[in-house]
Parts: structure tokens; sequence; C-alpha cells
């Protein structure tokens, strides 16, 4: 089995090299047969040439260049994407390119794929699981949103919004990717749960960025995935997710009653 590591950055000069320097060291120390697939996301600073010069070096790192006619990022979702299409391993695993995510976690995630589950999610907010110098605010906005969509939705997860996960690579052929940005990771969740596709969570940690800026705001994930996918997804597979909302409401209904 062959993993694809997807690293996001856009501007991201001042932190990218010891990104990949640290990655790179840690799977060669494991036993995974790898790739670390990077991806420009239309940077205006050296970020993409720094990539190339440590590819130089590890022939395992593959640079991926994602242009746009337009200034600024295309987006989280649209650069994953973007590194889905080029990745060649059946496990593909998205890791910030800020190095927010402990690479020593990869493992954990591949161990649970390895397991039989089709996606594994990092959580920060269960046992185990470790935030190191999160904004406050950004905090309560993140915990508010997860346990929102998780009680609607009957997702049975205290993280989903990370984008740190383990996703089999075969279940893209019936999950269509339409999300550009952050909300990225809450589409292909519900999808995946929709299409009754096997998901849990492991302990991982989240370290606040040491370089750069972030290119997220406290609340966008949240808005921009309700009042903007959400409603399309529940066009697209309306009678599938009112019978999934419907039936988890019966049971939560079953289990007061026997109280």
């Amino acid at each position: 089995m062959k993993i694809s590591i997807i690293v996001p950055a856009h501007n991201e000069e001042r932190i990218i090299g010891k990104t990949l320097q640290y990655l790179s060291k840690t799977l060669k120390k494991s036993v995974l047969n790898h790739e670390i697939v990077v991806v420009d996301d239309n940077s205006d600073d050296n970020t993409l040439a720094i990539m190339k010069k440590i590819s130089n070096f590890d022939k395992r790192i593959h640079v991926l260049n994602k242009i746009s006619n337009k200034p600024g990022p295309t987006g989280l979702g649209s650069a994953i994407k973007f590194g889905i299409l080029h990745a060649s391993g059946d496990v593909l695993i998205p890791f910030m390119g800020d190095l927010s995510d402990d690479p020593n976690d990869i493992i954990k995630l591949v161990e649970k794929i390895e397991e039989g589950y089709d996606i594994v999610c990092g959580s920060r907010f269960i046992e185990g699981g470790k935030v190191v110098g999160y904004p406050f605010i950004k905090l309560i906005a993140h915990r508010i949103y997860n346990k929102f969509f998780s009680f609607v939705f009957g997702l049975g997860l205290e993280d989903f919004s990370n984008a740190f996960k383990a996703y089999r690579k075969n279940i893209f052929n019936s999950i269509e990717i339409e999300s550009k940005g952050f909300e990225f990771n809450a589409e292909v969740l519900l999808k995946a749960h929709i299409l009754a596709y096997k998901i849990t969570e492991v302990p991982v940690k989240w370290y606040r960025r040491k370089e750069g800026m972030s290119k997220l705001g406290s609340f966008s994930p949240t808005l921009g995935f309700i009042f903007l996918r959400l409603p399309r997804i529940g066009w697209r597979y309306g009678k599938i997710t009112i019978k999934l909302y419907f039936k988890f409401l019966l049971s939560k209904i079953r289990k007061l009653s026997k109280l």
C-alpha cells in the first residue's frame, strides 16, 4: 500500500522548507511506502522555488504548480483536489504546509486504514489529542462548529474540520469535490457518511504556526459550508440526507424515552 502525503501551500516561503525536510525525515524513518505531493497554490513569493530546490535532493517529493489567472490562492479544497489528481498512492493524507500537523501522527492514520476504515480523521479534541497555541476565539468557533455538525448529521466525531485525515483514494470515484476552500473537509465527510463509508478518528497533535500568517479566518469554514455548500449537497442527496437526519433524531428520542 502506497501513501501519498498532499501538502498544499500558499506563500509559505518562511516555513515550507522546514515542513518538507521534517516530513521527509520522519517518513524515511518509517516503513511506509510513500510520496510527498506538494502543491504550490498560486504563491507570489519564493514558495515554489524552495519546493523545487528541496525536491532535487529527495525524489519522493513531487512539486505541482497550481496557477490561477486571479491573484491569491485558489483555496485549500481546490489545491488538495489538484494534488489528488496527480497522486499515485492508495491512501491520501493532506498535511498542512505550515507544519501545524505532526508527521509522527501519520502512522496512526495509516494503521486505522489498514484495519478497514475508508476515512480516518485526525482529532485534536478526543482523549490523547493535543492543541498547542490555538487562539481562544478560533478554538471556541471550531468546537461549536464540530459539535453542531456532528449532532445534526449523527457523525459521532469530535473533530472533522481538521484537514489532517487519511482517505482511501477509491472513495473519490464516488465523491465529487465541489468545495474550493476549507469547507472541503465537511463536504467530503458528509458525502462519505451518506454513502455509508467507514469513518473513524484517532488522536493527533496540532501546533500553532511559528512562521508566516494564517490564510484562514475564524468562522469562514462554518459559514462557507453551511450557507454555500450544504444546500447544494442536500439538493443532490436530498432523500438520503433527510432519511439519515430523521433516523438519527428518532434514535435520540428513543434514548431519551428510556431515561
